[in-house]
């Protein structure tokens, strides 16, 4: 069977992956990563690296109680999460409270209502895409122009 890099790459010292993780990336569109990031992640504290992990496995469940809830009855999702939103109380909801929250999910559901068939504003759904796409700076820049 024929040698791969990773063969080579698993038997290395932690600043020499660096090194080679630092070419790698450069051969990428010569994008430039300076060897002292992949070292300093290398030396990351496994504890570290599995909180996402962690925090990954608790999300999880949310988002299949959430599933369930919106696939169930997503008028009452929604107003559940106006409620919340707007600090309404169901044991002391006023008239004037229940019908904003009727109102609100027939305009929701108006096909004109740019958040229509989605959950959070569109502004949101779109800065998670332009951070997705172009990282973290584009949010800072952003922030940081209003």
């Amino acid at each position: 069977m024929t040698k791969t890099f990773y063969d080579d790459f698993k038997g290395m010292t932690a600043e020499k992956m660096a090194g080679s993780m630092e070419d790698m990336t450069y051969a990428y569109q010569e994008t430039r990563v300076p060897k002292a990031h992949y070292k300093k992640m290398l030396a990351t504290g496994i504890e570290q690296v599995m909180e996402a992990s962690v925090e990954i496995n608790l999300i999880q469940p949310y988002i299949g109680i959430i599933k369930q809830m919106v696939g169930e009855n997503p008028k009452s999702f929604y107003k559940a999460l106006l409620c919340i939103d707007a600090k309404i109380t169901l044991s002391s909801i006023r008239t004037s409270e229940w019908e904003a929250l009727e109102t609100m999910w027939k305009a929701h559901e108006n096909d004109d209502d740019p958040n229509h068939g989605s959950h959070l504003p569109k502004t949101t759904i779109d800065t998670f895409r332009e951070v997705l796409k172009n990282g973290i700076e584009q949010l800072n820049y952003e922030l940081n122009d209003k």
